[in-house]
C-alpha cells in the first residue's frame, strides 16, 4: 500500500474577488526566515505598487521585528484579512520553506494574483497558477511582480489560474479525501471471517 497525502482545504465560499486594488499583500508570521518577507521588504523600492503585510511582528523570544518600506498592518481578525485579500492585486510569498501554504490558498480562492517561492511544494501545489521565484533573489522576485503590475491583461489571467487552481483545496474536498482513506482503512485492518 502506497502512502497517500491528503492536501489542506479551505471553505471556498468564505472567500470573495473583488476588483483588483494597486497593491501587493502577504501574510503570515513576519519574524519567520521561512516565510522569507524581508525579501519583499527588499524588493519593495523597485515596486510601482505599494506592499502590505500582515501578520505577527513579535517573534516567540520576544524579538520585534520592524520592515521599514512596506506598510504593517499587524495581526489582523481573520474577518479584515479576507477583506485584505479579496482586494489585493498581487499576493507574494517568497518562502523558502512552505509544507503547503495556506495563505497563497487564501489569497488564490481571492482572486489574487500569486508570486511565490519557487521551492517543490509550492509548484506541486499551484502549477501554472502562479510565477515562481529564487527566494534568495530580491531582483527576481522585483521582476515577477512588476512584470504582472505593468501586464494588465497576464494579471487577470493569472488571478483566474490561481482562483480556478484554489478551488481544488476545498473543505469539502478534503474531507471526501478524508473518507475515503478512513473507508480503505477500516476495510484493510477488518480482520478476515471465516
Amino acid at each position: 500500500d502506497a502512502d497517500r497525502v491528503v492536501p489542506n482545504g479551505l471553505p471556498t465560499g468564505q472567500f470573495e474577488s473583488r476588483p483588483a486594488e494597486p497593491f501587493v499583500l502577504t501574510a503570515g508570521r513576519l519574524w519567520d526566515e521561512a516565510k522569507n518577507v524581508d525579501a519583499l521588504r527588499e524588493a519593495a523600492p523597485q515596486l510601482s505598487w505599494p506592499v502590505f503585510v500582515a501578520g505577527d511582528q513579535q517573534a516567540p523570544d520576544g524579538r520585534q521585528v520592524t520592515l521599514e518600506g512596506i506598510e504593517t498592518l499587524g495581526s489582523l481578525p481573520h474577518e479584515e484579512l479576507r477583506e485584505w485579500y479579496a482586494r489585493a492585486g498581487i499576493y507574494a510569498l517568497p518562502a523558502r520553506y512552505e509544507p503547503f501554504g495556506l495563505t497563497p490558498l487564501e489569497a488564490g480562492l481571492s482572486g489574487c494574483a500569486l508570486v511565490l517561492g519557487d521551492i517543490d511544494s509550492l509548484r506541486e501545489v499551484w502549477g501554472d497558477a502562479a510565477l515562481f521565484v529564487d527566494p534568495e533573489s530580491t531582483d527576481e522576485l522585483a521582476e515577477a511582480i512588476e512584470t504582472l503590475i505593468d501586464d494588465g491583461a497576464l494579471r487577470r489571467e493569472m488571478r483566474r489560474r490561481a482562483a480556478r487552481r484554489a478551488r481544488e483545496y476545498g473543505a469539502a474536498e478534503m474531507g471526501e479525501q478524508y473518507l475515503q482513506l478512513y473507508r480503505q482503512l477500516a476495510v484493510s485492518s477488518t480482520p478476515d471471517r471465516p
